[in-house]
């Protein structure tokens, strides 16, 4: 009957867990647009398109965007999440399990900017 009871609350605990992997996701969605037109859009070194492009990226890691066009100044973007720290106090609080999961998903993390415009400098010639 112990075993039972205890099987229960493991499997009750675990499908209660991860509340920001539920609500936030491991990946956030980034506007990345260019007022320069034909320039060409990369994250993380990959081409993801011209002009303007909507990117889904993990939250867990950092990411680079690139934006650039021949005859102007390529522009370089960091992104950087951040911890969000009322996942972290909520999951201490009332869900210590979902820091099994939470944690290395990056579900705690957020991106401060959801969208990135610039317009590229022409080089002086």
């Amino acid at each position: 009957m112990k075993i039972l009871r205890f099987l229960l609350v493991f499997i009750l605990l675990s499908t209660m867990s991860s509340c920001a992997l539920i609500f936030n996701g491991s990946k956030q969605q980034i506007n990345i647009s260019s007022l320069t037109e034909d320039s060409k859009i990369f994250v993380d070194g990959q081409y993801a398109g011209e002009n303007s492009v909507i990117s889904n990226v993990t939250r867990k890691d950092g990411h680079t965007v690139m934006i650039k066009k021949e005859g102007y100044k390529t522009e370089n973007i960091l992104l950087r999440s951040d911890v969000q720290a009322g996942w972290i106090v909520f999951d201490a609080l009332f869900n210590w399990f979902a820091f099994l999961t939470d944690a290395p998903t990056g579900a705690w993390k957020s991106f401060d900017n959801n969208n990135i415009a610039v317009e590229l400098i022409p080089l002086k010639q």
